[in-house]
């Protein structure tokens, strides 16, 4: 083949390679933050391309939620980053500050692209569900053989909640959408391994999806077996919640459920913070504290890391080897608290803007598409839960893995409420 034969032919096949790139970088995000990245800036520009290249399709009198739900979510990552650019210009900060935030929005941007002017989206929607598939078994593979979860590629809370993601995408899949027994068999073994990662993992941040999934499973026997007696349906649900929640009782404790609750107790009892959740009950309330003194603009990240880094220092000796392990945090370990007290309700705002935008995309998918809307149910879920007790925007890799897995569910919704072409 000829150097133009091969130059017409990767032209001809671009879109296709462009797919097997993005789905084969999705398939291995969970090994590394680099490859993750990498498929973060692949979608970029793609949609860089779609914009510049490919034109734009005629505006139809029929409404397109995809479209709408693409555009909410813009709109929210651009809310989020103008808000938070505005809190960086108030209390100059470190210049990587703002890479969650922009990362969103530069991804959000490119995928609204997509929606748009791909021609034929069923092949965006191919690569979707396989990739997110071998992405579940990557993570259980990345986790299983380490013997500390500290040497994961990225820290383990946003890593946990990021492999969450993942099962966002597919569980809706697997419980309600109808697909050949074979692919059901393989995609429910694919969840159960991303499951299992979770579980090893032992982050209590991402343990919404333990309770999300039966939750959805239940709710998707209610929808195919109309005829199920609404009580028995509740009392299913509790008993589900119990037996996650017996699992504390174990005397392994595999959800490290009991061994919280105990540092919870401790640090009301004794005042001892030297614990994963005394530090993180010390450090919230300082947060509420220094919210309450500046509650517009916050008093920045600086000021934020100062009191941290001083928490206890002027106090008597067993007070401050108490407060030992808050001195070691960057973070008040809570999203919306961090937010508040670095830029106030401002920065509360551009937090929450995420959240809305999530739900306000699934909002706009409920009838066209009412699996890709619990998929953003889901990520909803998990990542306004998961901020509870993390601040985990501070980390690069969550960004990317939110925005890659908005993107999955966009391209899938895509092409899945648009009717195929017709043969001629």
């Amino acid at each position: 083949m000829t150097a133009p034969d091969f130059r017409t032919a990767l032209r001809a096949r671009g879109p296709e390679t462009w797919i097997a790139l993005l789905g084969l970088g999705i398939a291995l995000s969970p090994t590394h933050t680099k490859i993750a990245g990498a498929a973060w800036l692949l979608v970029c520009i793609a949609g860089a391309v779609a914009f510049f290249r490919l034109p734009r399709p005629v505006v139809s009198a029929t409404p397109d939620p995809v479209g709408a739900a693409s555009r909410a979510w813009v709109m929210a990552c651009l809310v989020c980053a103008g808000l938070a650019t505005g809190i960086w210009l108030y209390w100059p900060e470190p210049p990587d500050t703002l890479h969650a935030e922009f990362r969103l929005l530069l991804a959000a941007a490119a995928t609204h692209q997509l929606i748009l002017r791909a021609s034929d989206p069923e092949k965006w929607r191919a690569f979707t569900l396989p990739a997110t598939a071998l992405a579940c078994g990557a993570a259980l593979l990345t986790i299983a053989p380490l013997p500390d979860k500290m040497l994961l590629p990225a820290n383990p809370i946003p890593w946990a909640v990021s492999m969450a993601f993942l099962l966002c995408v597919m569980l809706p899949v697997v419980l309600g959408d109808p697909l050949p027994p074979a692919h059901r068999k393989w995609y429910a073994v694919s969840v159960a391994m991303g499951l299992l990662a979770i579980v090893v993992c032992h982050t209590r941040g991402a343990y919404a999806i333990l309770v999300w999934a039966p939750w959805l499973a239940a709710t998707n026997w209610r929808r195919a077996h109309a005829t199920i007696n609404l009580r028995k349906f509740v009392v299913a649900g509790f008993a589900g919640l119990a037996i996650l929640g017996s699992s504390a009782w174990l005397p392994s404790d595999p959800l490290r459920l009991r061994q919280g609750w105990s540092e919870v107790v401790t640090a009301e009892r004794d005042g001892n913070y030297s614990t994963s959740m005394g530090a993180r009950m010390y450090s919230w309330s300082l947060a509420w504290t220094s919210f309450q003194e500046s509650p517009w603009v916050g008093l920045g990240g600086k000021e934020r890391l100062r009191r941290l880094k001083e928490a206890g220092l002027g106090a008597p000796d067993p007070e401050r080897a108490q407060l030992a392990l808050v001195r070691k945090l960057g973070h008040v370990h809570n999203q919306y608290l961090h937010s508040a007290m670095d830029g106030g309700l401002i920065g509360l705002a551009a937090t929450l803007a995420v959240v809305a935008g999530l739900g306000a995309a699934a909002f706009a998918l409920r009838r066209a598409d009412p699996v890709a809307s619990r998929q953003m149910q889901g990520v909803l879920l998990l990542h306004a839960t998961a901020g509870l007790t993390n601040v985990n925007l501070a980390h690069n890799y969550y960004a990317v893995m939110l925005s890659l897995s908005v993107a999955v569910i966009l391209a899938g919704a895509g092409a899945r409420s648009r009717p195929l072409p017709q043969p001629a």
